[in-house]
């Protein structure tokens, strides 16, 4: 199947969302130059696809504000519907909003048993309220994994994992959005909806879950809206 074909296959699939319509017309754009016998970026256009693949759909109704961000009921990935489970708002020396995190699941979960046997796939769907330089979200994100592997086994294996993900991160400016995908494969990381990278260890995407929703998240409060208790 020609490489315009297979991406507006993919892309029809979430044809209500604005991005995947703007992918509709990058492949549309695609078959044009391809007929003209031009030089067709594959790579590009298929990071365009996947990327489109899964994001979220704008619903008409929008559940939870948090940060000044409203958050949507539901998230479609992989043709499946997930539903918003919780959002935090990580606070930074008790004055600052750094950002708001959503976590979307296929069924709404109240324990943090619950969150962590639910069936993939899951979405963790964050907001910067601030700039941040990818030396804070890493030192950010050192600290959980820390406090993690303090109260988890950390194996030689996810170490690797962790090292490869922090590698993805770069500076994010306010109201930048970062999306992971965790399915059976592993982990797939976006920033403003556009794929940056992915980890294909599927323990690591259950343990990016469990320092969400478990005694490694950053603070109680954070962790209980989350969970969707407070």
């Amino acid at each position: 199947m020609p490489m315009y074909a297979r991406c507006a296959e993919l892309a029809a699939l979430f044809f209500h969302s604005f991005a995947i319509r703007h992918a509709v017309r990058l492949c549309i754009q695609a078959r044009k130059t391809e007929e003209k016998g031009e030089l067709m970026l594959r790579a590009m256009l298929a990071g365009v696809c996947l990327a489109g693949a899964i994001m979220a759909s704008t619903p008409a109704r929008a559940d939870v504000t948090a940060g000044g961000v409203t958050f949507p009921d539901t998230f479609n990935v992989y043709g499946k519907t997930l539903h918003l489970n919780g959002v935090g708002v990580r606070v930074f020396y008790h004055l600052v909003d750094g950002y708001a995190t959503a976590l979307y699941l296929p069924e709404v979960a109240r324990t943090t048993e619950a969150i962590e046997s639910a069936p993939n796939p899951k979405v963790i769907y964050s907001v910067f309220l601030h700039g941040a330089s990818a030396e804070r979200m890493r030192s950010e994100y050192d600290t959980i994994h820390t406090a993690f592997c303090a109260k988890e086994t950390c194996h030689p294996e996810q170490e690797e994992s962790y090292k490869k993900f922090l590698g993805y991160l770069t500076a994010a400016d306010s109201h930048a959005t970062q999306t992971i995908v965790i399915d059976d494969t592993g982990v797939l990381l976006l920033r403003n909806n556009v794929r940056i990278g992915n980890v294909n260890d599927p323990l690591f995407g259950q343990a990016l879950i469990k320092s969400l929703v478990g005694p490694a998240s950053p603070t109680e409060s954070y962790r209980n809206a989350i969970i969707g208790g407070g």
